[in-house]
């Protein structure tokens, strides 16, 4: 069936169609809330809420003005992840080690202690400064390196230029240099080119 047609349903009120909705788009809000919060539940929080605000202002989704869903979806995802951050603030930092990088680093179980140090520290660094970056370069990089959007789909995502887009993840790009200058080799490792 047509996205136009399951979003006309969804609509319309038919709970089917707005679970096939949720189903497709699940998987990427999930992991976006999870780059935001590095914890599963607290994303998991997050992709109910988007669901909850998505159903609510579903009726206000023009799908004739060529409108797609998942952009208009991943932004309600932003902003709950960007407003969850915000309600808990004063938390105690979670975890910032991170499971799964392996865009930027990989991991072999064969690999000796030095190696797997130097990787955790990576990891660590990598988190530390993702919290140092404002939240529109924030929510840039993790799209960009581990959602592996374009240039366009970001701009589409977040409603902005594409110049505005490649502005704020050169900075982002920048910063994360400047943080992990002593802990990589710049020969043996470059970050992904805008």
């Amino acid at each position: 069936m047509k996205e136009e047609a399951v979003i006309r349903q969804a609509q319309e009120g038919n709970r089917e169609a707005m679970r096939l909705l949720f189903e497709e788009n699940k998987q990427r809000i999930f992991s976006l809330a999870y780059q935001y919060t590095k914890n599963a539940e607290d994303a998991e929080d997050i992709l109910q809420e988007t669901f909850i605000k998505a159903y609510r202002s579903l009726h206000r989704f023009n799908v004739q003005d060529g409108n797609s869903f998942s952009p208009w979806l991943c932004r309600i995802g932003i902003n709950c992840s960007i407003d969850y951050l915000r309600r808990n603030k004063t938390r105690k930092e979670k975890d910032m080690i991170m499971n799964n990088i392996e865009n930027l680093t990989s991991y072999d179980k064969n690999s000796n202690p030095e190696n797997t140090s130097v990787q955790r520290d990576i990891r660590e660094k990598i988190d530390q400064t993702l919290n140092k970056l404002s939240g529109q370069q924030k929510i840039i990089f993790i799209l960009k390196h581990y959602q592996q959007l374009t240039t366009k789909e970001i701009a589409e995502y977040l409603n902005c230029s594409e110049g505005s887009v490649k502005k704020q993840l050169f900075r982002a790009v920048s910063a994360m240099k400047i943080h992990l200058k002593g802990l990589i080799l710049e020969n043996k490792y470059e970050m992904q080119k805008i």
